[in-house]
């Protein structure tokens, strides 16, 4: 399939421009916000890895948007550009993706490695360097689950729940989890064979807690990943190995 000549990246993105926009996309996130549940959201990326977020309403919703699949490769022809506006943004990009009427998307054939990841250090959120108004990527290893206000085991009827994640230089950062992703979290945990669990918050939020940062849910933007395939995992259970093993 041609590359279409007008097909532009993430980084090029701005509403001055007055040519019929064109681009190539990767599908890394399908989601709904409650306060919008007529809008489809996506994040979308470009083959560099580069991010933004694209709005779908409830007239552009066509047949064919069941096609709009989570790690599909799609090209999307004559969409507009507005403010990515809201206290919190999924995506650093200033702007977001607007579908209309005269909006169009085509499956696409791509074959490049990035992982689409974007980590950010715990060292530099409990700092306060991470700017708290977008949205972050956090990998570590699974510590401690907990509740606060539940006496009995961990299951899935909990109201919150609260984990502990670290990373290999022994840094931990606590998550907040509603109700809502129990389910999701409890599942996953189980898929899980042994003693190093390796857990992703993608597009987690951050919040002021007791004067401490923690990480928690967008809507139900944020993803849930155990043990996931990319190679800040690969590298981070090699180092959890490595300590263990000299304990050992």
């Amino acid at each position: 399939m041609a590359r279409p000549r007008s097909s532009i990246c993430v980084s090029d993105l701005i509403p001055s421009m007055n040519e019929r926009m064109m681009g190539r996309f990767i599908i890394i996130r399908r989601f709904r916000c409650s306060s919008r549940l007529d809008t489809l959201e996506l994040i979308l990326a470009d083959e560099k890895g580069d991010r933004i977020q694209a709005s779908i309403g409830l007239d552009c919703l066509a047949y064919d948007s069941s096609r709009l699949v989570e790690g599909t490769w799609i090209f999307i022809k004559d969409f507009g550009l507005v403010d990515a506006v809201g206290s919190v943004r999924p995506t650093r990009h200033a702007y977001k993706i607007l579908w209309n009427l005269s909006t169009s998307f085509q499956r696409a054939v791509v074959t490049a490695s990035v992982d689409y990841f974007k980590f950010v250090r715990f060292e530099d959120v409990l700092a306060g360097l991470v700017d708290p108004s977008v949205c972050v990527d956090l990998i570590g290893r699974l510590m401690c689950v907990g509740n606060y206000d539940e006496d009995e085991g961990m299951n899935s009827t909990w109201e919150q729940i609260y984990l502990e994640l670290e990373n290999v230089r022994g840094i931990r950062i606590r998550c907040r989890l509603p109700k809502g992703y129990a389910t999701k979290f409890f599942s996953g945990l189980k898929t899980c064979a042994d003693n190093i669990i390796l857990c992703v918050m993608r597009f987690a939020r951050l919040e002021l807690s007791r004067g401490d940062m923690r990480a928690t849910t967008l809507c139900t933007c944020t993803e849930l990943l155990f043990n996931p395939s990319c190679d800040e995992a690969s590298r981070m259970r090699l180092a959890f190995a490595s300590v263990e093993r000299k304990l050992f």
